[in-house]
């Protein structure tokens, strides 16, 4: 009986052998590779174009001046030296609001209160193992208020004012001669239409030269440049008699400048 029992397994397992045979595929396997680049087929073929680029530069007078002027107070104690800070503050916001100047053109751009240390470089005296000896030595309050003068004449008595409101407490850290939101806005829009136009006549150059049509605007960019020009100042000697000189600023020109880059389809 064992002997049927595994003649008949044996069986089944050569039909069950010749079935799998049968469905097997027999081609190795192989992994299909392309040695040709990454081409990529548009469905329009690229146009012909002229790319061009004009500039217009204006010479602009200021109509703003921004003067940064600090307040820097020391004593022992950060209490006092606060409330030193404010009464010096106080004269000098005085000062310019009885040159004109409003409110709402002096402006706190920052404030700071800081210990001040004295370091000294101690040695024994043997010589070795030297340190730095740090020792607090008060604090120092620090105050910076930025000024817009839309009347630009007022500029050198701003200074003045300012160095008189405390004696080596006030300081006019920087003077810049710049342009009113509004007018930069409005110049800049002028050199763009100027400058576009010329792009658009070179372009237009091109293509008559190569006998060829002048088509649609492909790619349009723009660049803006701004170059303040260095303020000049000077004292002179008050005329009333005084000796206290009067400082002046010249606010001289500044220079804009735009640039456009265009890029045009062309027909034959």
């Amino acid at each position: 009986m064992m002997m049927v029992i595994a003649a008949l397994l044996l069986a089944v397992g050569l039909m069950g052998g010749a079935f799998l045979l049968s469905k097997a595929d027999f081609s190795p396997n192989v992994n299909v590779t392309s040695s040709a680049p990454n081409v990529y087929v548009s469905s329009t073929p690229q146009e012909n174009s002229i790319g061009v680029s004009a500039t217009a530069t204006k010479d602009v007078a200021p109509d703003l001046l921004e003067i940064a002027i600090r307040v820097q107070t020391q004593s022992d104690n950060a209490q006092s030296s606060q409330q030193e800070n404010a009464r010096v503050s106080d004269i000098l916001t005085g000062k310019l609001k009885a040159l004109g100047i409003n409110d709402s053109d002096i402006q706190t751009t920052s404030y700071s209160v800081d210990p001040v240390y004295s370091s000294d470089y101690a040695c024994p005296p043997s010589g070795n193992n030297c340190v730095w000896n740090s020792n607090l030595t008060g604090y120092s309050t620090t105050q910076t208020f930025t000024v817009d003068i839309t009347q630009l004449d007022l500029g050198g008595s701003v200074i003045d004012a300012a160095s008189a409101s405390g004696v080596n407490e006030t300081f006019v850290d920087s003077t810049s001669f710049t342009l009113k939101p509004e007018t930069r806005d409005a110049v800049e829009n002028a050199l763009l239409e100027e400058a576009s136009a010329d792009a658009k006549t070179k372009a237009q150059n091109i293509a008559d030269g190569l006998g060829v049509s002048l088509g649609k605007v492909l790619s349009a960019s723009e660049d803006n440049y701004y170059y303040p020009s260095p303020v000049l100042m000077k004292s002179d000697m008050a005329t009333s008699g005084a000796a206290a000189p009067s400082t002046q600023l010249s606010p001289g020109t500044l220079e804009m400048s735009t640039s456009v880059s265009v890029s045009y389809s062309v027909g034959s």
